[in-house]
């Protein structure tokens, strides 16, 4: 299709103030919101907290790690095992009691550690546990592959 040159030209011809100020509004509102999305960052993959500056992380010392000091108040750990199954995967099953007595829903993720300690990229997706008032409920997690030799849970609540 071929637009004739005096149509471009009228396309292209300076904007009336009015079309201006309307252009200049929608490219303040545009650039605010870009801002406050920037300024306001976005999650991303989870990072273990730390004791203080220059020290180990928490990941590094416990094998369950819970994300919030309230959610360790109410949720508790009561047993933990790890095995070796099907040709060298690490399996690792942990029961959680709900110590309140409403039905809490947490998110359960395990991240497996290799030969040498450092954490792989080995990990499982996070997981929705439901755990009804004053109960224990199970969760269980396998490798992916046969180089997991220690494993880290990590216990958030669950996301609204």
């Amino acid at each position: 299709m071929v637009v004739p040159l005096k149509q471009l030209q009228q396309f292209r011809a300076v904007k009336t103030g009015f079309e201006r100020r309307i252009l200049m509004r929608i490219l303040a509102a545009v650039s605010v919101m870009l801002a406050a999305a920037f300024a306001a960052g976005c999650h991303g993959p989870y990072a273990g907290k730390t004791y203080g500056p220059g020290t180990t992380t928490i990941e590094k010392t416990n094998r369950i790690v819970f994300t919030s000091a309230r959610l360790a108040s109410t949720i508790r750990v009561v047993d933990v095992n790890a095995a070796f199954v099907e040709g060298e995967r690490l399996r690792v099953v942990a029961e959680l009691e709900n110590m309140t007595g409403s039905t809490k829903v947490v998110q359960v993720q395990t991240q497996f550690r290799d030969a040498s300690g450092d954490l792989s990229p080995d990990m499982t997706n996070w997981k929705n546990v439901i755990l009804a008032p004053h109960s224990s409920t199970s969760y269980e997690a396998i490798s992916m592959n046969d180089k997991a030799r220690d494993y880290v849970i990590r216990v958030k609540p669950e996301k609204t």
